[in-house]
């Protein structure tokens, strides 16, 4: 079976907890299978995901979600067939250059809305990320600023796992939606470059989910302002 854990913060657990968690669900993904980290403190995404990490204990790996996604019709399927190894399974602008496939690890995607870590690289990217990165002066500015964790975890992989292969899943299993739930949380003034996946086949299933999206909004009397898309 594979394990899933959602990186949230509390701003976004009425998505979670109302939409992201019940479409996995609904695919026969167990709740038991799946779990939240909260980031209470508010710590910010990057070392909100060392702390989360160090917490998981599968034996195996983890498929690491971030809490402003939609699922694909098949994401169960194919997050148990290939459940092995490094797995992006996002693909966004910011690496259009780099192909889909097995590549090394300087090929590979930022992918941190969804990607499967094996657990031993996961701690060891945090134990890196405390004993090296955080004295590191090249890295002061991206720890100050709470984010490029996905940018670190590809420096560390090629670093101490240079040779390792890295599979780019596409079609892409999941799509960046923060435009439809009130936009990103780490760069506000820059709602407007919405970073979706350049690999998404499952746009009936973004729709359904902005209507249901409209209808909540109705229902519990909240404005998110959703665009028209």
């Amino acid at each position: 079976m594979a394990q899933y854990l959602i990186h949230s913060c509390e701003d976004r657990l009425w998505y979670v907890e109302n939409f992201l968690i019940p479409s996995m669900v609904k695919q026969g993904i167990s709740k038991g299978d799946i779990d939240v980290y909260t980031d209470t403190d508010k710590l910010g995404n990057l070392e909100a995901f060392i702390q989360s990490i160090l917490l998981m204990d599968t034996g195996a790996g983890t498929w690491h979600l971030q809490d402003d996604i939609v699922i694909c019709k098949q994401f169960k399927r194919w997050t148990e067939e290939y459940d092995d190894g490094v797995v992006c399974g996002f693909w966004s602008k910011y690496s259009k250059e780099m192909p889909a496939g097995m590549v090394g690890v300087k090929q590979m995607w930022y992918s941190f809305p969804c990607i499967r870590i094996p657990d031993v690289i996961a701690k060891e990217f945090a134990t890196w990320f405390y004993r090296e990165c955080v004295y590191n002066p090249e890295y002061r500015l991206w720890i100050q600023k709470k984010k490029y964790d996905d940018t670190l975890f590809r420096i560390f992989l090629e670093d101490f796992y240079p040779d390792m292969s890295v599979l780019n899943l596409a079609p892409n299993i999941v799509d960046h939606i923060d435009y439809l739930i009130g936009g990103s949380l780490i760069n506000p003034l820059h709602n407007e470059e919405h970073v979706k996946s350049i690999s998404w086949e499952d746009n009936d299933v973004t729709q359904e989910l902005r209507k249901e999206l409209m209808h909540y909004e109705i229902r519990d009397n909240v404005r998110r302002n959703l665009p028209v898309v």
